[in-house]
């Protein structure tokens, strides 16, 4: 059985994808077959920050000129990528049919994986919605900034409202120590469950951290060159821990891996 999880997130800017990315080589490091799917089609970067030249990407699925096959791409410790037509006008305004068709498409997968790490658009977009609502649990970054509280509350309050998700797991990302990020995720918290009954889990952190950058500028993925993982890749180690411990959320609807569409 596949498990899916949507890194999402407020605001762009905050590390959702390099987390995404970073998280589904770790778990294929630790011996799960895992895909990532690119939903981000407005700045779809998966593919730059894997070192994958895409030259078919979901843009060319949808149009019919290729199947899903053609677009998947074999990566770093073998993950899978499925990537997103950044930019490109169909992308960027997809109906709900095309989403269906999307998320439908993958189930020609099910058997060849474990994980489905889905990399959203940033902010509460209709596609950033209907794409998290389809996965068994949703993983929200942010930063401890007002800002990225507002923009992560906002989703949280718009995915929980539409789609009826209440459980949620957060990592805060560029945070200067566990007890900083610890008391970050608590204040988010606190706001959330003041205004919805939703459920709020901290499943990590991950520090600021030059390393990180410089690996995302050289294109490769910071848990597998030797210095960042020195450096970061307990905290890496954490997070992936804590991810194949989340439970299903069960809902209603249309779902990754799941050809009965509900309610």
């Amino acid at each position: 059985m596949v498990k899916s999880l949507a890194f999402v997130s407020g605001k762009g800017g905050v590390g959702k994808t390099s987390l995404a990315i970073n998280s589904a080589i770790n778990l294929s490091l630790s011996g799960f077959k895992v895909a990532v799917l690119d939903a981000d089609f407005g700045l779809a970067n998966a593919n730059i920050m894997m070192n994958v030249k895409a030259d078919q990407t979901i843009a060319d699925m949808l149009s019919g000129a290729c199947a899903l096959d053609d677009i998947i791409y074999h990566s770093h410790a073998g993950v899978k990528l499925i990537p997103g037509g950044s930019g490109t006008l169909d992308t960027l305004n997809l109906d709900t049919e095309e989403r269906w068709k999307i998320i439908r498409s993958l189930d020609a997968l099910e058997g060849d994986l474990d994980y489905l790490i889905v990399d959203t658009p940033a902010g509460a977009s209709n596609s950033s919605i209907e794409f998290a609502a389809a996965v068994d649990h949703v993983v929200i970054t942010l930063v401890g900034e007002p800002t990225s509280f507002m923009d992560a509350y906002a989703f949280l309050k718009a995915l929980h409202i539409e789609k009826n998700v209440i459980n949620f797991s957060v990592i805060v990302n560029m945070a200067k120590s566990e007890n900083t990020a610890f008391k970050d995720f608590k204040s988010f918290e606190k706001i959330a469950l003041m205004f919805l009954p939703v459920k709020l889990s901290f499943i990590g952190w991950m520090p600021g951290s030059s390393d990180i950058v410089q690996s995302i500028i050289a294109r490769k993925p910071f848990i597998l060159d030797k210095k960042s993982k020195r450096s970061v890749g307990k905290c890496m180690d954490i997070i992936t821990k804590n991810i194949q411990e989340i439970s299903p959320e069960k809902r209603s609807g249309i779902h990754f891996f799941s050809s009965k569409s509900e309610g």
